[in-house]
């Protein structure tokens, strides 16, 4: 890029660029979560939600990328409970998700849940070029790709399916596959079903559609670095959303005044408290605010900390589209 000025040229080059960088992460999250899952340091948390709950979020995330691709992806999902741990259950149709969105070239994805006596089967259907017969009984094996003349977001690395095949047999679901060359495919996983709790959120919170419109949000990002927080600026304005920056924590503080709405702060600050703690200290000066802890630390005892003090944990490098799903979740509602 250095060596040319010419702009076309040089754009062709920063997607090369980028689509390298994400499959050297996509390589290196697959293989952390493989070794993770064979040295079983995993450890399950099974609760009771609703499902569809987690289809919506889901649907949110993955819409703007379907639209941009000129792909339309449907919903089909009533309330319905059941007994999983949702994190790895999320893994698994993001995985799914991913792989119909990276290989079907016209027409739509469907995310469904069909109730099947005591399961709930999660599916996600594509209108893709299909797997021949031969192919299907390989395709969960390591860096077992079935080559497609179309691919929207470079090729496969041949770990997203023996991802979610180790997760299955962690949580004791059973993975399905239907496929038809020409026609598109079916992944699916069973989850047991189980009774709403007692106390359930009201049926017009869990049926409510997540506003993906930024415009408007005021944004706190607190990160030591600058050209990182830079960067993080750009991408947020592109959003419409307001941004707030802060490379101390006294800083963030004193532009609490400012009112945001969503707090952005990285773990590792090198400052007098980290994230976790910084993120407490900024809540108790607008209580209720929503806040996200961004770090390259993915151990489960860092998650379960943020998750107890009520944060979402987004690991870097931060995906743009769970960035946006958690904004989203929190910017202003028409």
């Amino acid at each position: 890029m250095r060596e040319t000025e010419q702009a076309d040229e040089q754009h062709h080059l920063a997607e090369r660029v980028d689509t390298s960088l994400r499959a050297a992460e996509e390589l290196l999250d697959g293989l952390l979560d493989v070794s993770r899952l064979d040295a079983g340091a995993l450890r399950p948390d099974v609760v009771v939600f609703d499902a569809s709950v987690l289809l919506q979020q889901l649907a949110d995330q993955y819409a703007p990328m379907a639209l941009g691709r000129g792909l339309e992806l449907r919903l089909h999902a009533c309330p319905v409970f059941v007994r999983s741990d949702r994190r790895l259950l999320r893994r698994v149709l993001q995985n799914f998700l991913a792989n119909a969105l990276r290989y079907t070239r016209s027409g739509r994805i469907i995310l469904s849940a069909r109730k099947r006596g005591d399961e709930v089967v999660l599916q996600v259907w594509d209108t893709g070029p299909g797997i021949p017969p031969n192919h299907l009984q390989q395709i969960y094996e390591e860096f077992h790709r079935f080559e497609q003349p179309f691919d929207w977001d470079g090729r496969g690395l041949g770990l997203g399916l023996s991802i979610c095949q180790r997760i299955s047999t962690l949580l004791g679901h059973t993975l399905g596959v239907r496929s038809q060359v020409g026609r598109g495919s079916m992944f699916s996983i069973a989850v047991p079903r189980a009774e709403a709790p007692a106390v359930q959120m009201p049926p017009h919170e869990r049926s409510k559609r997540r506003d993906v419109s930024l415009d408007g949000l005021r944004v706190l990002c607190v990160d030591n670095d600058s050209d990182i927080l830079a960067g993080m600026q750009a991408l947020l304005q592109r959003w419409q959303a307001e941004v707030i920056c802060a490379t101390t924590i006294d800083e963030a503080l004193a532009l609490m005044a400012e009112n945001p709405q969503v707090l952005l702060v990285d773990y590792h600050l090198h400052d007098r408290l980290d994230g976790l703690d910084g993120l407490d200290a900024l809540r108790e000066l607008a209580p209720g605010v929503p806040g996200a802890l961004l770090t390259a630390d993915g151990s489960d005892s860092l998650k379960q900390a943020a998750r107890a003090r009520g944060y979402r944990v987004l690991t870097k490098p931060v995906r743009p589209a769970s960035l946006r799903a958690f904004l989203a979740a929190h910017s202003k509602r028409s």
